[in-house]
């Protein structure tokens, strides 16, 4: 919540104290307080006996909905390796590192401690969120004294003076981190025993980062734990009997055996961990979930990424799945549908309530990143007998999911839409049950993506001229096909158009034709909303204006050529992957191999190298978008363009290229929607 309400929220509740005496109350977070008729006390008239309130069930269910419990959703763990003057992608300046603290508060995050999040004991505020930051490398900017006036004194633009000084003026936001250090850390060798122990003093951690900050890949056991035991011992001469409990991997180095990161020994001194960091690029797991992993745990490098905070990306990207506290450390409080991800040993009380509003949950992400299906037209799906060769296809084939056409090329709706603009034009058909259409793939587990091309257009152009794109003559372009996309009253519409999808049961939206045209004459264009922006801005703008109106509850997805991915600039379409990422869950890359040019990835045909070109393109497209957590789901070909004709051979090797690239999640396309089971199955 924003800082003013934390402030007012505060006094409210001091204020109720002081007045009423009801300081019991003030020890059962978990219990809420809202004023009686008489504005005196708890709804029950009274303060609420302590041990009752937190055996009654309900009283915990209740508890955890007021608050928007989730204590098993993800917990950024950030990194920042300098604190300095110039900003630059291992760089952030001290400016910046304020906005970062700020931007936490602000979202009703707390600074909680990496070792309770080891434990699995987080103490958090009912209704806010845990962080925790870490440092690498030990580097001067992260601690630095001066001498002042005969003093030593902490300079307030490190990184230790700006955490104690932004906790000191935001009560309860806590100044914690963890400092995983190096020999002889922050520079300023006279003070670096002096350093560590006031670390240690002021509530600081300090973690294990190797002695000489060494790489630990192809190193010999007793290499490995000569590393980390030389600076365990290092730390003791500042802090005696400190023994760090986390370890932070250098540079992606992964030890073998890789339990040497955990344990060992070396000149008869052990050493244990009970958390291994990686370097990123993920929010962490609740250490609560099944799926923990104490020995990987994930962590997000906070720096400009394109110009945008990586910080403010990623805390978008979670906040529909952020762990939200309820306020008491005995239990465990989730939302109805998160229950399989628990694992089986936590030692809390386990409070599930239904939420509010419908959420995302495990069993629906599994969908989305295991998703794997076919294009369909919706003329295609308004026979009832295509549609159901169509459900036969995905249980013969062992798919799971269907995209259907929402709104197509030609600008029309494949059902009669209830959005006021496509009701004004009249762009609905009613060619499609859609409601009963989405109820029996849901019934079958089939997972549902609605299709909405966004600015090639030609119904709505012919209906609404004013949106359309014209060649510098004043001629439609290209026939009159394309609307502008600086068009606010456009963006709208399609955004209307998703929300409408979604509500009507749709899984997912995925936006297609998200690019200005193409071509030459395109440069030159008219179009009538044009402002100063580069074309790459408006795409990205008008994804990010669409997320901010859907929310994040959602799950939303983009379609870019695959070119992209090997191209330098935007093709002058306005694409660029890593600039769309931060704003999509998904981002579909159509790496048909037909669509590549003679030499792309060193082939003289590209299409005859279907596996190829598409590991090469997979490969491209995860380096531009890592770092914003956007998942890939590409298209692939099923259709043939020019030599080879493609059959069960080109389809199974992009699919294959697909999988040993680590993703799980592909669709096909055919413009005639004709899939041949063979040609897909193993």
């Amino acid at each position: 919540m924003p800082g003013n309400i934390k402030g007012l929220a505060v006094a409210i509740v001091v204020l109720a104290l002081a007045v009423t005496g009801i300081f019991a109350w003030r020890s059962m977070p978990d219990v809420p307080f809202t004023a009686g008729p008489s504005g005196s006390g708890p709804q029950n008239g009274g303060a609420p006996d302590a041990a009752e309130a937190r055996e009654d069930p309900e009283k915990l269910r209740l508890a955890a909905r007021e608050a928007g419990a989730n204590e098993l959703g993800l917990v950024p763990i950030l990194i920042y390796h300098y604190i300095g003057e110039k900003e630059g992608r291992w760089t952030r300046t001290p400016e910046n590192f304020r906005r970062d603290l700020q931007e936490l508060y602000d979202r009703g995050y707390v600074l909680v401690p990496l070792n309770d999040y080891l434990d699995g004991d987080m103490d958090v505020p009912a209704g806010e969120s845990p962080a925790i930051i870490t440092f690498d490398d030990s580097t001067a900017g992260h601690f630095r004294l001066l001498e002042k006036d005969g003093e030593t004194v902490v300079d307030p633009d490190c990184a230790v003076g700006i955490l104690r000084d932004f906790g000191e003026k935001h009560p309860g936001f806590g100044h914690t981190a963890t400092f995983f250090v190096n020999a002889y850390p922050f520079g300023q060798p006279q003070y670096w025993q002096k350093k560590l122990q006031l670390l240690n003093e002021w509530g600081f951690e300090i973690g294990n980062h190797t002695y000489s900050h060494q790489n630990l890949q192809g190193l010999p056991p007793e290499q490995v734990a000569k590393e980390i035991v030389r600076l365990q011992e290092h730390v003791q001469q500042a802090v005696p009997g400190y023994k760090p409990r986390a370890f932070a991997i250098v540079q992606d180095g992964l030890p073998e055996p890789y339990e040497t990161a955990f344990s060992g020994e070396s000149g008869g001194i052990k050493y244990k961990h009970d958390g291994v960091l990686m370097w990123a690029w993920s929010a962490a797991r609740s250490p609560y979930h099944k799926e923990y992993d104490p020995g990987r745990i994930q962590r997000i490098q906070v720096f400009q990424d394109q110009g945008r905070s990586s910080l403010v990306n990623w805390l978008e990207r979670i906040s529909a799945q952020r762990y939200v506290s309820d306020g008491n450390r005995e239990t465990i409080a989730i939302p109805d549908g998160w229950q399989e991800v628990l694992k089986e040993k936590h030692g809390k009380k386990l409070v599930v309530y239904k939420p509010n509003e419908p959420m995302r949950t495990p069993g629906r992400e599994k969908q989305a990143t295991t998703a794997r299906g076919v294009h369909v037209t919706f003329s295609y799906a308004s026979s009832r007998d295509r549609w159901n060769k169509i459900l036969e296809l995905t249980e013969n084939a062992r798919l799971n999911t269907v995209q259907l056409d929402v709104k197509d090329e030609s600008g029309r709706i494949g059902y009669l839409s209830e959005v006021k603009m496509a009701k004004e034009i009249g762009a609905g058909r009613d060619m499609m049950p859609i409601r009963d259409m989405l109820a029996e793939l849901r019934d079958r587990e089939i997972y549902s993506v609605a299709r909405v091309v966004i600015f090639r257009d030609p119904f709505l152009a012919q209906k609404k001229p004013q949106y359309m794109v014209r060649d510098k003559n004043g001629n439609p372009l290209a026939g009159g096909v394309w609307v502008d996309p600086y068009n606010k009253e456009v963006w709208d519409y399609n955004v209307e158009l998703a929300r409408e999808a979604y509500e009507l049961g749709f899984d997912e939206v995925q936006f297609d034709y998200i690019r200005f045209p193409e071509g030459i004459a395109a440069h030159t264009a008219i179009y009538g909303a044009k402002d100063d922006r580069h074309r790459v801005d408006v795409i990205a703008g008008f994804l990010r204006y669409a997320r901010e109106k859907l929310g994040w509850n959602r799950v939303l997805s983009a379609t870019v050529f695959g070119f992209t991915g090997y191209a330098a600039d935007d093709l002058g379409i306005g694409q660029r992957p890593e600039r769309m990422a931060p704003f999509v869950d998904y981002i579909s890359p159509m790496v048909y191999p037909s669509h590549y040019s003679r030499g792309n990835y060193g082939f003289a045909n590209p299409n005859a190298h279907p596996y190829g070109v598409v590991d090469g393109s997979l490969k491209d497209f995860r380096e531009l978008v890592a770092s914003t957590g956007c998942r890939i789901r590409p298209w692939l070909q099923s259709f043939t363009m020019g030599p080879p004709a493609y059959g069960r051979k080109e389809i199974r090797a992009q699919i294959e290229a697909t999988e040993d690239n680590g993703i799980d999640t592909w669709l096909l396309w055919n413009p005639g929607v004709y899939y041949k089971i063979d040609n897909i199955i193993t």
